[in-house]
């Protein structure tokens, strides 16, 4: 029988700034995520600084946060718990340059070692962040093991995108040809994203745009979409299921959600897309014959 592990998503809008103040809250949350037996935990985009480019002491904020990633670790060793810790701005230096660069990194930790089972920088930059943030640009999408296990014994793989990754389906498809079968987004989406113009045409755009497009993707390559964000809806889509434990909009809460691998086999067995994309002469670019591991 497939196993079933908890998932526990966290939202919370984060106070500008102040770096320990929103660990303190992230912190409160994560142990009681342990304490209820979750597997995975993951936390909101931008969930130490908040997103605040213009500020002054932004840089120096996310120069701060940077040393927290060890605190999350520690976390998901002691408490035993994977851990995906939001997005973490990270300051670096320029190769052979005076200049900085600031990366959008995510990071999955493992439960019981804190290791670090994956990273990724964010690659789809949403335009206002263009100006203060580095693209990942041509690094491939690629997915990890996970020290989750499906039933046979192989690891659960995963996969990581950031917030505005979600528009564009070939970064999942990238992660599915490299065997994810969960894909984490942490995200700092909010209702009045789509601007003054596209709130006349329609208000309600950004939550359409949202609850449609992660049930899409958790339908389109049957595998569970693990959605973090800021601004709401954050949710568990699964296919065949559909959105599951997802939070309104406004609300600061945690939603523990079972996350059954057996409706991963059920949706595969219906629409047969992996299998699909591992045929010979496969017809798009994505193909899943390369040293897939799905």
């Amino acid at each position: 029988m497939a196993p079933i592990y908890k998932v526990a998503v966290i939202q919370f809008e984060p106070k500008a700034i102040v770096v320990e103040e929103n660990f303190a809250k992230a912190e409160s949350y994560l142990r009681s995520a342990a304490s209820k037996g979750c597997d995975i935990a993951i936390l909101p985009e931008f969930h130490l600084t908040s997103w605040v480019p213009e500020h002054p002491e932004f840089i120096s904020a996310s120069k701060a946060s940077t040393g927290y990633l060890s605190k999350y670790q520690a976390l998901a060793k002691e408490l035993n718990i994977n851990i995906v810790p939001g997005t973490i701005c990270e300051v670096h230096s320029v190769l052979d340059s005076r200049d900085e660069e600031l990366r959008n990194m995510a990071y999955f930790l493992a439960a019981g070692t804190g290791e670090i089972c994956g990273s990724y920088q964010k690659k789809n930059l949403w335009h206002p962040e263009r100006p203060h943030l580095t693209s990942s640009t041509h690094t491939p999408h690629t997915a990890f093991d996970t020290p989750l296990k499906h039933a046979d014994g192989r690891p659960v793989r995963a996969g990581m995108v950031i917030c505005w990754d979600l528009a564009f389906p070939e970064a999942f498809k990238a992660l599915v040809n490299d065997g994810a079968d969960i894909i984490l987004i942490p995200s700092y989406w909010f209702m009045d994203d789509n601007g003054e113009e596209g709130a006349g045409l329609n208000p309600d755009s950004e939550r359409i745009f949202l609850n449609c497009t992660l049930t899409a993707r958790a339908f389109e390559n049957t595998a569970a979409i693990v959605f973090c964000n800021a601004g709401g809806l954050s949710c568990v889509n699964m296919p065949i299921l559909g959105a599951l434990g997802r939070i309104e909009v406004g609300e600061e809460k945690m939603e523990i959600v079972d996350l059954d691998l057996d409706v991963l086999r059920v949706a595969e067995e219906t629409y047969k897309i992996r299998m699909d994309m591992k045929s010979e002469g496969w017809h798009y670019k994505y193909n899943m014959n390369s040293g897939s591991k799905a």
